[in-house]
C-alpha cells in the first residue's frame, strides 16, 4: 500500500508542489482582517491585519493521514480597534520582547518598537499601548 501511495504522489503537478512549498513558507501574506477573524478565535474589530498560515511538517514528504486542525499555525500583526477585546485570549503576563524566530521577515518588519509586550503563553503577544496583537505560531 505504501508503494502505491508513493507512486501516486510522484505524479502530482508542479503547481501542487509549489503550493505546498508556499504553505510551508507562510506565503502569501493576506491583509484581510475579516478572514483572519473568521479563522482564529474572536479578537474583536481590527483596524488592520497582515497575516499568513503556515503548514507544519516537512515539505515534499508523503502524507498518509488527513491534516488536522493543529497542522496549521497563524502568524500575523494585528492592530486592534480596542486592545481590551484581546482579554479573551488571556490571561496576559508581562513578557520581554518576543523572539519571533519563526515569524516571516515581512511580518517582523511590521512589529512596533519600542513596545511593552504581554504573552498569553500560547503564541500570542499584546502591546496595549499600540493595540497590537502578534500571532506567533498560534494554532486555530
Amino acid at each position: 500500500m505504501a508503494g502505491v501511495l508513493m507512486a501516486c504522489d510522484s505524479f502530482g503537478s508542479s503547481s501542487d508542489a509549489e503550493a505546498e512549498e508556499a504553505a510551508h513558507r507562510c506565503a502569501p501574506l493576506s491583509s484581510d482582517a475579516s478572514d483572519l477573524a473568521a479563522r482564529v478565535r474572536p479578537m474583536g474589530p481590527a483596524v488592520s491585519a497582515t497575516w499568513c498560515i503556515r503548514a507544519l511538517g516537512t515539505p515534499g514528504t508523503s502524507r498518509v493521514s488527513v491534516p488536522g486542525p493543529h497542522d496549521w499555525v497563524f502568524y500575523g500583526v494585528v492592530r486592534l480597534a480596542d486592545p481590551a477585546t484581546a482579554d479573551a485570549w488571556g490571561p496576559w503576563q508581562p513578557n520581554g520582547a518576543p523572539e519571533l524566530l519563526e515569524m516571516p521577515a515581512a511580518l517582523r518588519s511590521l512589529v512596533p518598537a519600542p513596545a511593552q509586550w504581554s504573552s498569553n503563553g500560547a503564541g500570542a503577544y499584546l502591546d496595549r499601548a499600540s493595540a497590537t496583537l502578534l500571532l506567533d505560531g498560534v494554532s486555530a
